[in-house]
């Protein structure tokens, strides 16, 4: 807590103690070190313990208009994460924007063009509310920078999972995840397209806990919906997303292991093509003789 120095010189220093002694008469006598606004010097927002848990930041994807993609590159910039019962945690846009995911296949339009107006380039935000969500980070939610982390989107359909964090949180319950891209590249049949985040973000609101010495991953589903004009939108699902395991089963890819895994795979590729040349080699020498 901030503690104010005031300075002050002749009569203002008498004025003063005698009104620090009115005060003590008034007060109700409790001593306890409560504030005149009846807060505790010791309250905080945020859990001070300092006991934390392990937490990964996985991303997935949808079987929906995914298939019209050879590739959909989403960048990622950070991600805030909401304590239970923060300011924000929960928003009169969350219930609109989950609801539409969950039913994307019967109401993709109406929800594309309900959100494309919002923002010109919903990827970016303006230097304004930049600065606000810098201000508020101690606002009952903490933020993850994410670096640039790419996920092709195609490489992470239905069960697949792809890590874009592998930090820590404090342990408590925390109920809303938004995640922010700096941007989005789309190819359909070898020609870039279109594809927005219309509100300028990705949100899910789910319960969560992060215990003390364990170790938590939330998979963040996302699903792409074809708009009727040619382009697309990403939008989150709720009803896929949560933590593995628990909410959902997912199959994690790449990192260290897709990279073993390709490279097994060129070895397979090099060893069949030896053989394959020795065998015709064997058969043009039974031939000869």
């Amino acid at each position: 807590m901030r503690r104010r120095r005031f300075i002050a010189t002749g009569a203002g220093v008498g004025v003063g103690l005698f009104a620090g002694c009115s005060g003590s008469n008034d007060s109700d006598g409790s001593g306890d070190g409560t504030s005149t606004d009846g807060t505790s010097d010791g309250d905080t927002t945020m859990d001070d313990s300092g006991a934390v848990g392990a937490f990964r930041l996985l991303i997935s994807d949808q079987p929906a208009a995914i298939g019209d993609f050879d590739s959909l590159d989403v960048s990622f910039s950070r991600a805030r994460i909401f304590r239970a019962g923060a300011d924000g945690a929960t928003a009169t846009e969350d219930g609109d924007e989950t609801e539409s995911m969950d039913t994307a296949e019967t109401t993709e339009t109406v929800t594309a063009n309900a959100t494309e107006t919002e923002t010109a380039d919903p990827t970016e935000m303006d230097d304004e509310e930049a600065e606000n969500e810098a201000e508020s980070d101690d606002d009952g939610f903490v933020v993850r920078e994410l670096d640039g982390a790419t996920v092709d989107l195609t490489e992470v359909v239905g069960d697949k999972a792809i890590s874009v964090l592998d930090g820590e949180l404090e342990e408590g319950q925390y109920s809303k995840i938004e995640l922010y891209a700096e941007s989005v590249d789309g190819v359909v049949d070898g020609e870039s397209v279109d594809v927005k985040i219309p509100s300028g973000k990705l949100q899910i609101v789910k319960s969560f806990e992060v215990v003390a010495g364990e170790s938590l991953e939330f998979v963040f589903d996302i699903n792409v919906v074809k708009k009727g004009n040619g382009g697309y939108n990403l939008l989150p699902v709720i009803s896929k997303s949560g933590v593995a395991g628990k909410d959902v089963e997912v199959e994690e890819v790449g990192g260290d292991d897709g990279e073993v895994d390709e490279d097994e795979e060129e070895t397979e590729v090099e060893t069949t093509a030896r053989n394959s040349t020795a065998n015709s080699g064997r058969t043009e020498t039974t031939a000869d003789e």
